[in-house]
């Protein structure tokens, strides 16, 4: 078993009950045993995603404090009577599609992958050179003394280092996944790559992806053909899915939905 999250997609009535909603929605898919392991998926869920990079959404600015915004409830729905948790400034766990930043897209993740290769190529001519995270890991090896801890002090203490990590912290990333932009070791991984292959590496990830269980209850997960919940099986379904198999159809699919339309980021044990 493990974990996954998806979008639930909600009319604009469930507010008064999102979790009640969320709930129906969900329960086709529910592990019970009895309609085959298409439709087995899940066997406890909670709404999620109110922290930074938490798998949620980011917040229209202006919105930051709609109450029709949803809050993330860890753990509810094994534990019944927790409450929610206030979302992080720009994030929520869901709300209605209207107020949700969707705005991130591949060109301009583009240009603020150039313009990062760009400026470290410029901080690499200003500053001392410096040194990859391997030869500060070899030192410990062959010195017992030199903690792991000291190690990453000391190779984050570079002032090349230091100076494009205070150039990203200006970037207007918060959009795109957690990672995008930061590698594990840019002294090697931006250093001496070409343009060509850090945009390649940069823009592989840098968007989130969205499973999706769609108003007229498709489960769509990784893009894939969708799985009614009205039907017993994918065999027996004679419906045509409203959003065929692929990322971009999900993330149009999102987009196009009418902006009283809840969208809930629910975590679930799969």
């Amino acid at each position: 078993m493990a974990g996954m999250s998806i979008t639930v997609c909600l009319p604009a009535g469930a507010a008064d009950d999102v979790e009640a909603a969320v709930a129906e929605a969900m329960a086709p898919f529910e592990i019970d045993y009895t309609v085959g392991d298409d439709r087995d998926i899940w066997d406890s869920w909670c709404i999620s995603g109110g922290t930074a990079h938490g798998g949620g959404f980011n917040v229209l600015p202006g919105h930051e404090h709609d109450p029709r915004l949803i809050h993330e409830i860890p753990g509810r729905w094994w534990q019944p009577g927790a409450d929610a948790t206030p979302n992080d400034p720009g994030w929520c766990a869901g709300g209605p599609r209207g107020l949700l930043d969707f705005s991130a897209s591949r060109e301009e993740a583009a240009e603020l992958a150039e313009g990062a290769w760009r400026r470290w190529q410029e901080l690499a001519r200003e500053l001392p050179e410096a040194r990859p995270l391997d030869a500060f890991r070899a030192r410990r090896r062959s010195d017992p003394g030199y903690s792991r801890e000291q190690a990453a002090a000391d190779y984050h203490a570079q002032p090349l280092l230091q100076s494009f990590e205070a150039y990203l912290d200006t970037l207007p990333t918060e959009r795109y996944r957690w990672n995008f932009l930061r590698t594990g070791d840019p002294v090697a991984d931006i250093g001496p790559a070409s343009l060509e292959k850090f945009l390649a590496h940069a823009l592989f990830d840098a968007l989130n992806t969205r499973n999706v269980l769609t108003l007229d209850g498709w489960w769509h997960e990784d893009g894939a053909p969708g799985i009614h919940g009205p039907c017993p099986t994918p065999a027996a379904c004679p419906h045509t899915p409203g959003v065929p198999a692929g990322q971009d159809h999900v993330d149009t699919y999102l987009l196009e939905l009418p902006a009283d339309t809840l969208l809930a980021n629910v975590h679930c044990h799969v």
